[in-house]
């Protein structure tokens, strides 16, 4: 009997054994499939839509299982992309602002329900004929502080650009005045001019630029090394070209709203990030993390705190932000719940069409993979 015994617990054992061999082949297969189909699909689409480079990193289970550049970071130069060639990413410049504002609330130096005049020193709202009093930090993250200006176009040289003060003001540029256009709390409204708020409350509440603060409390602590909202010669040397719709060259547009727009950063880098966002960090506690990602109520569950939510792909939630400028499109995306997600960054104006179709053909095979 005991031999009998024995030799059932060898068969449970072997059995097992196979079908863990089994299902770890199987989702190599389909793993490779996925990898397989976007290299065939990602050069057409880039030559169709004249994008010239684009760098793709895919996460499961969180484990990274592609990382990739396609096509040039250069053409003239016919360099290739790599994992480590910097891009622009517009809008996902604003969940980094987000960490920024909530690194400031967890060490106490803010409160998220506090009207954000009581710390911005430098600079005030124009007179409204609404309550300015209650516009707050958290409902400056959130969009929903009835604030202007939905995004910038940024400027072809340094000497263009102006002060962050001046932007606020709209002193060389009206369109980026930042005024108060409705109530606050009683409608969702997407504004950049709103970050831009955020972007002088971390300067004025922390006593340093806010390139610096970024660094120091942000990129240094997650080991991003070659992300920065300083765009000095370092960075313009590993960085890929811009390319507009017709595939020419353009400058890289620089901007005053830097914490809206302006943060320029590798493929690698955000790679650490969504590591970061997926696990437990030494930047900020999960509950903060929790605060972010959770959708309000008046953006009908479109957006937190610097965190758009997706709700579209049927039994999983994407969470992350896109990100668009002349010559960028980019895009980071996680499914928290599974701990997968994909980042995309683009070189080229019509990046956007690219981008999507990668991000529909891993959304597919997320649904039907995700859970395996």
């Amino acid at each position: 009997m005991k031999h009998l015994i024995t030799i059932m617990k060898h068969l449970i054992t072997i059995g097992a054994l196979l079908l863990s061999i089994l299902t770890f082949q199987a989702q190599t297969t389909n793993e490779n499939n996925l990898i397989a189909t976007i290299d065939k699909e990602t050069p057409v689409s880039m030559q169709k839509h004249k994008v010239p480079g684009l760098a793709i990193a895919i996460i499961k289970n969180g484990k990274v299982i592609l990382k990739k550049g396609y096509g040039f970071s250069n053409v003239a130069a016919q360099k290739k992309v790599t994992t480590k060639d910097g891009f622009n990413i517009g809008s996902i410049s604003k969940m980094f602002t987000a960490w920024g504002i909530m690194k400031l609330v967890e060490t106490g130096k803010v409160s998220l329900d506090a009207p954000i005049s009581t710390y911005l020193k430098s600079w005030k709202l124009p007179s409204s004929s609404f309550d300015t009093s209650k516009i707050t930090i958290r409902n400056v993250l959130n969009h929903s502080a009835g604030l202007t200006v939905h995004g910038y176009n940024g400027y072809n040289s340094k000497k263009e650009v102006p002060t962050l003060i001046n932007s606020l003001n709209g002193t060389k540029n009206a369109d980026e005045k930042v005024t108060l256009f409705a109530a606050p709390n009683t409608k969702w409204k997407y504004s950049g001019g709103g970050y831009s708020m955020l972007q002088l409350l971390i300067e004025d509440v922390s006593g340093m630029s806010f390139e610096k603060f970024m660094k120091r409390n942000i990129f240094k602590p997650l080991k991003m090394k070659h992300t920065s909202f300083t765009i000095d010669k370092k960075i313009i040397k590993n960085s890929a070209i811009a390319y507009d719709e017709k595939g020419k060259v353009i400058p890289l547009r620089l901007f005053a709203a830097k914490a809206a727009a302006g943060l320029h950063t590798t493929l690698e880098d955000l790679i650490l990030f969504a590591q970061a966002s997926l696990n437990n960090n030494n930047v900020l506690s999960s509950r903060s993390i929790e605060i972010m990602i959770k959708a309000t109520k008046i953006s009908r569950g479109n957006y937190g705190f610097g965190y758009m939510i997706m709700n579209r792909f049927g039994d999983f939630t994407l969470t992350g932000h896109g990100g668009s400028n002349e010559g960028w499109h980019s895009g980071f995306m996680l499914d928290l719940k599974s701990k997968s997600g994909f980042i995309i960054l683009t070189n080229g104006s019509n990046g956007r069409n690219v981008l999507f179709g990668s991000m529909k053909t891993w959304a597919k095979w997320h649904g039907e993979n995700g859970k395996n």
